[in-house]
């Protein structure tokens, strides 16, 4: 469900950059019915009780064949809401497509109307002070007048509303009848009259502050209406709701072009086996093993290159200082005696010495 800050920034959305067509299909609806009201005072200028009848009887025809043309203004806003092909021969489509439809439809609405402002319009008329009226009879017909009217208004919008979407569904769906599509609109509106209804009412201030712009901000407050209208229809058809979710899913894709949707596999991401991860572990490892023999190779012919340097080097020194060696061996010969003691000779007669010298 689609609040109504989104509803009003799509709407201003959709109008970007065509406010001028907008404007001039709303002002062209506009400038039919004040035509339509000036022909019905011209041809029944008279203030009858026959006059005032047929007046505004002429005034209801032309009404709803004006009503045709406010509807094919719905099918242009519905066009441009949807980025479709749009113009103001759209103003037209509905004359083209069974305007007999939206004739019905729009002779119900405007019986509905007829029938909630006829108290206001007995009292405008029964009532209308003379020349020779007080100051206080005019304040409180002028009160009187005003009270009903809105009341008239009030009672109208609250029983219009459930039908408000029927010329959007004929649009849709030309294959149906107009009370079909006003029970469509019933079904459609169900549970949604408060929603659409606040909608409305968060229109009023910017209405009154267009009297600070001597009512020519009207020329944009009603398009922006009228377009926002729109969206709540399509929040109601659902189409909106998929709008939103293109839009997010070409935003993830905007920032991440490799983004892979979870929801189309329902397996754990652990469980799922990449084919690039094998051949990087592998690759990685051999990689490794290729590396640590290389290390080794260059350690053993670093240590017999050592080994050899040494010997090298001693011989080296043994062929550069060879007294060296003689006096090592001569300090070591020293230490041996220090360390050893030679045994002195015994030169003493022994008893035994005579015995032996005997015997020879």
């Amino acid at each position: 469900m689609t609040s109504r800050r989104e509803l009003k920034n799509y709407a201003k959305q959709a109008m970007s950059g065509k406010y001028g067509i907008l404007i001039l299909s709303f002002v062209a609806v506009q400038a039919l019915a004040l035509i339509s009201s000036m022909i019905s005072s011209a041809l029944f200028p008279g203030e009858e009780t026959i006059d005032i009848v047929l007046s505004y009887a002429f005034t209801f025809i032309l009404t709803l064949l004006i009503n045709v043309v406010a509807a094919g203004m719905n099918y242009m806003y519905l066009n441009i809401a949807r980025g479709k092909v749009y113009s103001l021969n759209d103003l037209f489509y509905f004359y083209r497509h069974h305007p007999d439809r939206v004739i019905v439809a729009g002779f119900f609405m405007a019986v509905l109307n007829l029938l909630t402002m006829l108290p206001y319009t007995i009292y405008s008329n029964a009532n209308l002070p003379g020349e020779d009226a007080s100051v206080e009879v005019l304040i409180t017909w002028l009160y009187t007048g005003v009270v009903l009217m809105i009341v008239g208004m009030i009672v109208y919008q609250i029983l219009v509303i459930p039908l408000e979407m029927t010329y959007y569904i004929l649009a849709d769906k030309p294959e149906l009848k107009s009370t079909e599509a006003m029970k469509e609109s019933l079904e459609m509106m169900h549970g949604n009259f408060g929603r659409y209804l606040m909608l409305k009412i968060s229109f009023i201030p910017l209405m009154f502050l267009s009297v600070f712009t001597f009512y020519i901000a009207l020329l944009w407050i009603f398009p922006y209406m009228a377009m926002t209208e729109v969206m709540f229809y399509r929040d109601l058809t659902g189409e909106l709701k998929v709008q939103k979710e293109e839009e997010e899913r070409v935003a993830r894709d905007y920032v991440n072009p490799m983004f892979d949707s979870y929801s189309q596999s329902e397996q754990p991401q652990e469980d799922q086996t990449h084919p690039q991860q094998f051949w990087s572990v592998t690759g990685d490892s051999s990689v490794a093993s290729d590396e640590n023999k290389e290390v080794q190779n260059n350690a053993a012919s670093e240590n017999t290159q050592d080994s050899l340097y040494g010997s090298v080097e001693n011989n080296r020194t043994t062929q550069d200082n060879p007294y060296d060696s003689s006096e090592s061996k001569e300090v070591q010969d020293s230490l041996q005696s220090q360390t050893i003691p030679e045994e002195e000779e015994d030169n003493e007669p022994k008893p035994w010495d005579e015995y032996f010298n005997s015997l020879k």
